[in-house]
């Protein structure tokens, strides 16, 4: 038996199950990723979408990736706290902030992406598996 991972945003007004284990956890060193994180990076957690259920209403910010693709961010509307995106390339999928996991030591990191443009004082580990940019998209 799968052991469900919870979350939600600071307030509690926003709160998900994931009833699936994740499929990926990634740190990623962009730039709106470190601003969204107020660090020097973020980490995500990838889940199938019809493992996430949602309870509480989210607002969206959506934004073109340097990729050209569309990302849709969802935050609580209430006290701010960034949740989960989804996005063009990946359907079927959900990224949750691992931030916003009730237990974020439930995930460990398995990859860094834009490793290129992490600032000096978060230094990337070198262990995980790291692109300089966006995971390569399978063919």
């Amino acid at each position: 038996m799968t052991r469900k991972l919870t979350g939600g945003c600071l307030c509690g007004a926003v709160r998900y199950i994931c009833d699936a284990p994740p499929k990926l956890t990634v740190k990623c060193y962009c730039a709106d990723c470190r601003r969204l994180g107020g660090t020097g990076h973020s980490t995500h957690t990838v889940f199938a979408d019809d493992a996430f259920l949602l309870s509480g209403a989210v607002t969206e910010y959506q934004k073109t990736a340097d990729s050209g693709r569309r990302i849709n961010r969802r935050f609580c509307p209430v006290c701010g706290s960034p949740v989960y995106h989804t996005r063009d390339g990946m359907e079927g999928l959900v990224v949750v902030r691992a931030s916003s996991l009730d237990d974020p030591e439930s995930v460990r990191p398995e990859r860094a992406i834009y490793t290129s443009r992490a600032v000096s004082w978060d230094p990337v580990d070198r262990d995980l598996m790291c692109f300089e940019e966006m995971t390569p998209q399978k063919g």
